[in-house]
């Protein structure tokens, strides 16, 4: 089985982000499979103009674990390296949505490797965070 190095390459105080060492193609989200490319594509269409060049649309290369602000959640982002640093792109890859009037639910937040992991299978490779 092939293996993608999933290397931590920038943190904040709500998001990390995991920088691949080959692109993956495909996520999950509402229980389906997200084809990452065309989303990437759709996406690079809505930004402006001077910024289109940034986005790569041949897959994801870097993933953004990002935790919610205000309640208990926890979703995985296609991302890019713009010029003013990591940012996640609206491409919604991976987690669950936890009810913000309840206050999230902590049992769908779980460790980034186990969402890496999950990208990994959808993929049908194997996702493992550089040490």
């Amino acid at each position: 089985m092939k293996e993608i190095i999933a290397k931590l390459v920038e943190t904040t105080n709500h998001q990390r982000f995991y920088e691949l060492s080959a692109p993956i193609y495909k996520g999950r989200r509402f229980g389906s499979d997200v084809d990452i490319v065309r989303e990437l594509e759709e996406c690079k269409e809505s930004i402006s103009p001077e910024y289109k060049h940034l986005i790569r649309t041949d897959g994801c290369h870097i993933v953004c674990v990002s935790d919610a602000f205000t309640h208990i959640e926890r979703l995985v982002f296609a991302a890019e390296k713009f010029l003013s640093g990591y940012e996640r792109t609206s491409i919604h890859i991976d987690g669950s949505h936890t009810m913000k009037i309840h206050g999230g639910d902590e049992r769908y937040v779980y460790p980034d490797e186990v969402y890496l992991r999950h990208l990994g299978i959808i993929n049908g490779v194997r996702i493992n965070i550089e040490k």
